[in-house]
């Protein structure tokens, strides 16, 4: 099965302008020069990285680079939230992170074909991924000094959203 070219650069521009995003924080603390190079750095990495693999992720060989090609969609959504998280952005931008993310991850379930189609057609796949993403993203923004409730209610908030997630991807019943 062949990409179409308009599922190629919509993936290729919510990866890039989500390793952008994930990336400026970082830079912009470190100064004028790391400002411009890292985020570039990220923007050029998520060229290649954020292409929709359409291919079925089957183990077809051992070696690390093999793996990290046939799974560099999963790869790049990784390393994106683990920069994003590092630099501990400030809320407004740490959504526009979230939203970048959700976007790309849908738009690569839908470049993957038909199954990917199928999920995004049934109202709940989207809306659960919605929801739980906003859960996260709310959790994640609970102080811990305040009280010692902030890390169960965090806790809390990725299991209810697991769940979710979970629920509306292995539903058996018809939408």
């Amino acid at each position: 099965m062949t990409e179409q070219p308009t599922a190629v650069r919509l993936t290729r521009s919510l990866g890039t302008a989500l390793a952008v995003a994930a990336a400026a924080p970082v830079a912009l603390r470190q100064g004028p020069v790391v400002a411009v190079l890292v985020p570039a750095g990220a923007a050029l990495a998520a060229w290649w990285a954020s292409q929709a693999v359409v291919q079925r992720p089957v183990a077809y060989a051992f070696t690390w680079r093999a793996r990290l090609v046939r799974h560099r969609n999963t790869a790049f959504a990784v390393a994106c939230v683990l920069l994003a998280a590092l630099s501990g952005p400030p809320l407004w931008a740490a959504a526009c992170v979230a939203a970048l993310l959700l976007g790309y991850l849908l738009c690569v379930d839908a470049a993957a074909g038909p199954a990917g189609l199928r999920q995004l057609r049934s109202r709940s796949v989207p809306a659960a991924a919605c929801a739980a993403s906003a859960l996260v993203l709310l959790a994640s923004y609970v102080s811990v000094a305040a009280s010692g409730w902030g890390r169960i209610i965090a806790a809390l908030a990725v299991a209810c959203s697991a769940v979710a997630v979970g629920l509306a991807l292995w539903s058996r019943r018809p939408d």
